[in-house]
Parts: C-alpha cells; sequence; structure tokens
C-alpha cells in the first residue's frame, strides 16, 4: 500500500515554516490533534530545513498501520464489520472474524429462481455478501437484497468462498470450507 500523503497542504508547510530545521510528522487522520501519538499512527516525516522549508522526499513509516478513517473505511454498524476493520487495521486477528461470521447476518444476492446467486471467479465461485445495508450496491432488474445468517449458507459454502463487500474498501474473502462444519 502506497502511504506517500497527497500534495503538502498549506497548513504543513506553515508548520514546516514555524519548526526550521527539525521534522515534520504526518499522523494518521484519525489521531489529528491527539497529543501522545503512538508510533504506529505516524503514517512517516519529512526533513524541514534551518529555513523551514520541506526538505528532501517522505519517509514512510514502515510500521505505520492505518486506521480505516485512513482507508476510507466507514465505521462498522454490526460486530461483522469491526472485527474485519479490526484485522485490516492490525488490531484483529481472523479468530474474531470466524466468531463474528458465525452468528451474523448478511445480505445476499437474491432472484427469483435462485434464492442465492454465485458469481464465478479465476479461481471458482464465489458467494457475494454484503454486512449491511451501508454496503449494498443498487439491485440488477429482477435482484433483490436478502438478509441470511451465514450458518444458513452452508450448502452454498461447501464448495465455494464467501466475498464480503465486493467492490468496497472492506471487501474480504472468505474460504467457505472454514464456516462450514
Amino acid at each position: 500500500m502506497d502511504t506517500t500523503p497527497e500534495p503538502l497542504p498549506a497548513e504543513l508547510r506553515e508548520r514546516a515554516r514555524q519548526s526550521p530545521d527539525s521534522w515534520l510528522y504526518v499522523v494518521d487522520p484519525a489521531m489529528e490533534g491527539a497529543e501522545d501519538v503512538p508510533g504506529a499512527a505516524i503514517a512517516g516525516a519529512y526533513r524541514v530545513d534551518e529555513h523551514g522549508e520541506i526538505a528532501g522526499e517522505f519517509i514512510p513509516n514502515p510500521d505505520y498501520r492505518p486506521s480505516t478513517l485512513a482507508l476510507g473505511i466507514p465505521r462498522p454498524t454490526n460486530e461483522l464489520e469491526a472485527a474485519l476493520q479490526a484485522v485490516i487495521t492490525g488490531n484483529g486477528d481472523n479468530a474474531g472474524v470466524h466468531a463474528a461470521l458465525l452468528v451474523a447476518t448478511v445480505y445476499v444476492v437474491a432472484e427469483p429462481d435462485r434464492p442465492v446467486v454465485t458469481m464465478p471467479q479465476e479461481d471458482g465461485e464465489v458467494v457475494p455478501a454484503f454486512t449491511s445495508e451501508g454496503y449494498l450496491p443498487e439491485p440488477r432488474p429482477g435482484q433483490e437484497f436478502r438478509p441470511v445468517g451465514v450458518v444458513e449458507l452452508a450448502a452454498e459454502l461447501a464448495t465455494r468462498d464467501l466475498l464480503l463487500n465486493p467492490g468496497s474498501a472492506l471487501n474480504v474473502r472468505v474460504p467457505g470450507a472454514t464456516l462450514v462444519g
């Protein structure tokens, strides 16, 4: 992932002018204004020369863990989204996602003759599902989204993976076999 920030806004250049011969740290947007910023929330830094000008390239922090805000992911609306976001930001693990999936309700694509629509991928079919209404795309003609418990998808997931929130920043593929048992 590229963590190089966009061109420097005027306020950062002004901060550099006020702090010659120092470093200008670029902080994750979720931590802006905080007095104590952990190292993992610092995207990187620019060297500021003795004249208060940016000197050199952006130096990324290899330990930076972007927040969901920095990744453009909306706040979670349920436990499954919270677990997925925790994994994406390095603050959770797959076990938490698995536990949340086993009790979660997701929205699947349904058509009149197919209660669960599957989607072909290069490496096999998937069951597309959405973690909340906020991730639902516009339905195609003849399609609807219906809520269903993940455990109720066992038959479909026996030979397919579950693709959560396709096309979004919170797009995650879960091996179906790990959910059937």
